[in-house]
């Protein structure tokens, strides 16, 4: 019985093509959860080919959008690690994932409409989540400087005040 089953045909074929794939092309991240494309010419060429009837990266790109798919930046821990990883297209969906095939069925592809609806309201959310931390971080802060302006009478206070030692 295969997991993959009620996916899209767009969604099986991707994970059938990252899951097949030459790795110093396109491979899942180390932890799973994300795909890199290290080489857009050769994937475009040559992998894109073997399962759609075209050969662009662009359309594939964004039909990954439709299917709510976010494009990733590449950020390097060492210096030296951003040169090659740099060059790549790394995507993810929270229901995309080496480990778990079973979730491809919960990706689906959005209507530019029932997108914005979803996304406006996930923004809304987010927005007032950040609102509320942008809140609790000020009054850290406020309660820091009073901290501050405290110990700083205090130094003031307790030092004698010097003209010169002359």
């Amino acid at each position: 019985h295969d997991k993959r089953k009620h996916a899209p045909i767009f969604i099986q074929k991707t994970y059938e093509m990252i899951n097949t794939c030459d790795p110093s092309i396109a491979s899942w991240t180390d932890d799973g959860s994300m795909f890199s494309i290290k080489d857009q010419k050769l994937f475009a060429e040559r992998v894109i080919p073997q399962f759609f009837d075209h050969s662009n990266f662009s359309s594939f790109s964004r039909q990954l959008n439709f299917y709510m798919f976010r494009k990733i930046q590449a950020r390097a821990i060492y210096k030296d690690d951003y040169k090659e990883s740099a060059k790549y297209v790394t995507f993810f969906n929270k229901h995309f994932h080496r480990e778990k095939p079973e979730l491809l069925k919960e990706i689906k592809r959005t209507t530019n409409r029932t997108q914005n609806a979803a996304s406006q309201h996930e923004q809304q959310n987010e927005i007032e989540m950040l609102r509320e931390k942008v809140e609790l971080l000020e009054t850290l802060q406020k309660s820091q400087n009073d901290r501050i302006a405290a110990l700083e009478a205090l130094i003031l206070k307790g030092s004698p005040k010097r003209d010169s030692d002359a």
